[in-house]
């Protein structure tokens, strides 16, 4: 693994003879490079769309009663782990 996760909130099953892995960040809203150390890293652009993915996110559960869904971003995207005091750990 390249980042640790939580392994009580992670899991795996298989459906259609096709494993499905799911993994819950131990750090919530860092924007992974890659989920496995030394595998391909995301490019710029898609790092970018993942940050702005997490900022969205961490707004709809810090504003339940706010639909977030059509919401976007123009220009850079904030650390969603920093910005505005961070985010709320579980």
């Amino acid at each position: 693994m390249a980042h640790p996760v939580k392994t009580d909130s992670s899991f795996w099953t298989i459906e259609d003879s096709e494993m499905h892995i799911t993994l819950q960040k131990r750090e919530k809203g860092k924007t992974w490079s890659s989920p496995i150390q030394g595998q391909g890293l995301l490019d710029p652009y898609a790092a970018d769309q993942e940050q702005k993915r997490l900022m969205l996110q961490r707004f709809q559960e810090e504003n339940p009663g706010f639909d977030f869904s059509q919401a976007q971003f123009s220009g850079t995207c904030p650390d969603p782990r920093t910005f505005m005091g961070g985010i709320r750990s579980d």
